[in-house]
């Protein structure tokens, strides 16, 4: 007489099929992990960025009439301490000229930017109607950038923080100033 056996238990299939269902998991798991870094670092360099940007910002505003110096010693900077720390550091000093401060204030400013891995410069802002003296919209773009991204306005979408200005008609507010897409950069208009 014969007898039909029933299965129990699970077969070799079905146990593969588990395994690789919760291996797709994983990765899935572990994807969602790396993308959450990845945006919890961005976040961290911004926030520093931020941080240091607006204290620089605000001795700019408070130093107008130095921007040129501001703007040299930003975009160069020196590897060497000024001879005049206008009192920076802590110790006494003369009267310092406003260019003497800015160059003061922008290696302070440079070396602290550097130290955290950001490189910056300061750059007239694009669609702000050039540096003509009599525009009243004209103004300033500090600029940081790290990774691969340079803090210059330009049409490398892979090197160039921002698009520069392309034209002066009408449109040219919308098609300048904006953020290449994959530049880690930031910018803030002094004005």
């Amino acid at each position: 007489m014969l007898m039909k056996n029933k299965q129990q238990g699970f077969g070799l299939i079905e146990v593969m099929v588990s395994l690789l269902i919760l291996a797709i998991a994983v990765l899935g798991f572990a994807a969602m992990q790396g993308q959450a870094i990845k945006a919890t670092d961005e976040s961290l360099e911004r926030t520093q960025s931020l941080i240091m940007m607006r204290n620089m910002g605000e001795k700019i505003r408070l130093n107008p009439t130095a921007i040129t110096s501001y703007q040299t010693a930003i975009n160069s900077p020196s590897t060497t301490v000024p001879t005049v720390s206008c009192g920076l550091y802590g110790s006494a000093t003369t009267t310092c000229t406003p260019a003497q401060l800015a160059t003061a204030e922008s290696y302070i400013f440079t070396q602290d930017m550097s130290n955290h891995g950001f490189t910056v410069n300061l750059h007239p802002c694009p669609s702000t109607g050039g540096q003509n003296a009599n525009n009243i919209m004209y103004s300033w773009c500090l600029i940081s950038a790290w990774g691969e991204t340079r803090p210059t306005i330009g049409t490398n979408a892979d090197k160039n923080c921002l698009t520069s200005q392309v034209t002066n008609d009408d449109d040219s507010i919308t098609k300048g100033g904006i953020y290449h897409p994959k530049a880690t950069c930031m910018f803030m208009e002094i004005t």
